[in-house]
């Protein structure tokens, strides 16, 4: 495996155990909010990248296999729309176990990939291309789904996988400074806090002093 992919590989890692992160910190009817970009549940957008991750592994076995990439009427809206409906009501485990059963598949598929391949046409570009647009995948919905989980938008592991990423267009990097600037606010009140602090301690020993 290239550098180049494994470091894709990588990717995947820390993106879906950063969402499931997420989803485990929610409480128990979390699953239910609505996340306001595809406007699926969480629970929705779960069985969302467990499906996709399960597509990824077999377009390259079809590709590996000389077949075609992707069946002639494939229609990705139409898809995301059938599996966010079949899977509207799915108990959140569930989805949660074969979210993670599809990026070792995913894994599997990306290891049987011979590096001479890579550059390779695999649908509309080299496979490559592809594995770098899949990689994304994750990020495409991340602040869609901070805003439905509140509970986690200050989160250092969040915080970090928000912030750090290249997000390719301009609303989500106005909204990624958006939230570095509640980040920095919330960071100059705990400030603000621990001098009234130093303050109230400082008086306390002056009074003291004084009896």
């Amino acid at each position: 495996m290239t550098p180049e992919l494994r470091a894709i590989v990588d990717r995947f890692m820390f993106d879906q155990a950063t969402f499931t992160h997420i989803v485990s910190s929610l409480p128990a009817d979390g699953a239910a909010r609505a996340v306001t970009g595809p406007g699926w549940t969480i629970g929705q957008l779960v069985a969302h990248f467990a499906t996709s991750q399960e597509r990824y592994a077999a377009a390259i076995a079809r590709w590996l296999a000389g077949e075609e990439v992707l069946p002639p009427d494939y229609d990705q809206d139409t898809e995301n729309a059938a599996v966010a409906e079949l899977h509207r009501d799915a108990p959140l485990d569930d989805s949660v176990r074969r979210l993670r059963e599809s990026l070792r598949a995913l894994f599997a598929a990306f290891h049987r990939v011979p590096d001479e391949r890579l550059d390779q046409p695999f649908a509309r570009g080299t496979a490559l291309e592809a594995f770098h647009a899949w990689e994304h995948h994750y990020l495409d919905h991340a602040l869609d789904l901070i805003d439905a989980a509140p509970e986690v938008r200050l989160d250092p592991l969040v915080l970090n996988w928000v912030l750090h990423a290249n997000l390719g267009d301009g609303r989500s990097r106005d909204r990624q400074r958006q939230l570095l600037a509640e980040l920095r606010a919330y960071y100059a009140t705990l400030d603000e806090d621990e001098d009234e602090d130093e303050e109230e301690e400082e008086e306390d020993d002056g009074e003291d002093g004084g009896a």
